[in-house]
């Protein structure tokens, strides 16, 4: 061989060799990383890893890789249930839901394994909403159906007690692939055996309100209402919350028939309640605002809701600095109503911010500040904003109409 081939040739091996083995000496500290989570117990100590682990998210990644690799090549599993459900959890707020589902296989066949009920429904669980936020609907049906079909002769058991919530999963999993009747049938023949329950008919009004069938929803939905009031199932406490968060979806129900002055009465019952509680102070001054209603109103609810939501965090144990942050929603909300007040300046500054802020990144946010940077006269600002709005995805219905909104505007703005 000729020495001036040789030599570059050998000098790529040596590197090659040199980087394999860089790399296997990085992946070291990532597996020993791996393996300390097996030390993790108790669901505090466990939500605790995970929030640091989404932090870094970069590091994450890596982690990820190297956790999932081990359970592939290293026989038996080096890493237990904890560890599994801990990476699980953090390959899904990464969106990679194929490494979250190589963990909560290998959480399920530990669960199994030590024969723990509570651990297998937070598996199954996982993997069900996994499938549905993925929208892989044939796989969550049959997870569900796997679920279900689970016997158990104990009818008090935790799995049995948890089948209505796996029952209530595939139906709204059939309804999301389409077949709504189908869901629909099976949700009545569920509300003719529990016999005056409230249970199913709430189920019932969240398949007609997915399937923008608001009207019947919205009628649903009280009549949920009204056979919890007479549960003896459950206790006082236990009624208020589940009729507070029918109230407040109701609310939401009522917007999307633009009937503002309903969905105004249900934050107003829940407010009467909750006075201090910022998710209604916040909704509702936002919906006065966004249909030209009672701004000033609706800015002092919107501020209040600020006020309270920073006070509720000042009473949270062990908060970061990051997570010490206003909520973007609500920014967007104080924005929007000085907006409508043509106080643009001021709008834009709260605009700006909210879009800084997790959850900021959000299609309605965007198109707030570029209508803002448009009532400013800047029009390049605007149509940049308006074009990053654009490249957002996994949009709801109603997101993707305000999709189609933006699409005109930009065509509009850059005709000018």
């Amino acid at each position: 061989m000729d020495r001036a081939i040789y030599r570059p040739l050998l000098l790529t091996i040596v590197a090659s060799v040199l980087v394999a083995g860089r790399s296997a000496a990085e992946d070291d500290p990532l597996r020993e990383q791996a393996l300390k989570l097996n030390q993790v117990t108790g669901i505090s100590a466990m939500n605790s890893r995970l929030r640091e682990l989404v932090k870094d998210e970069a590091g994450t990644k890596k982690l990820l890789a190297v956790a999932a690799k081990m359970l592939k090549d290293e026989k038996p599993n080096p890493l237990n249930y904890n560890a599994c459900m801990i990476l699980a959890k953090a390959a899904q707020t990464q969106k990679d839901s194929d490494t979250a589902l190589v963990f909560y296989r290998a959480c399920a066949q530990e669960a199994t394994k030590i024969g723990s009920a509570s651990k297998i429904i937070d598996v199954f669980e996982g993997m069900v909403n996994l499938y549905l936020t993925t929208k892989k609907y044939d796989e969550a049906i049959q997870a569900s159906q796997e679920f279900l079909s689970i016997e158990v002769e104990d009818m008090d058991s935790p799995i049995n007690l948890a089948k209505p919530l796996f029952m209530e999963k595939l139906i709204f999993a059939t309804s999301k692939k389409g077949k709504f009747d189908e869901a629909l049938k099976m949700t009545e023949n569920l509300i003719e055996k529990d016999q005056g329950g409230w249970y199913f008919v709430r189920l019932k009004a969240e398949l007609q309100r997915d399937a923008d069938k608001f009207a019947d929803a919205a009628d649903t939905y009280l009549e949920a209402i009204e056979r919890l009031k007479k549960s003896k199932k459950l206790d006082e406490d236990e009624q208020k919350v589940y009729s507070k968060e029918m109230r407040y979806v109701l609310s939401g129900v009522y917007v999307d028939m633009k009937q503002i002055d309903k969905a105004s009465e249900q934050l107003e019952i829940l407010m009467k309640d909750d006075p201090e509680n910022p998710t209604f102070l916040n909704d509702l001054g936002f919906i006065w605002a966004d249909h030209d209603m009672k701004f000033d109103e609706a800015e002092k609810l919107i501020r209040k809701a600020i006020e309270k939501d920073r006070e509720q965090r000042k009473k949270l144990e062990d908060l970061t600095p990051e997570e010490d942050q206003d909520s973007s929603a609500y920014l967007d909300s104080l924005g929007w109503v000085l907006f409508k007040k043509k106080d643009y300046k001021e709008a834009k500054k709260f605009l700006i911010d909210a879009t800084k802020l997790k959850g900021g990144k959000h299609i309605e946010i965007y198109d707030h500040l570029a209508d803002t940077h448009m009532a400013l006269g800047e029009k390049a600002d605007a149509i940049k904003v308006w074009k990053e709005a654009l490249e957002f995805k996994d949009l709801s219905k109603r997101e993707e109409e305000r999709r189609k909104s933006i699409e005109k505007k930009v065509a509009e703005a850059e005709k000018k």
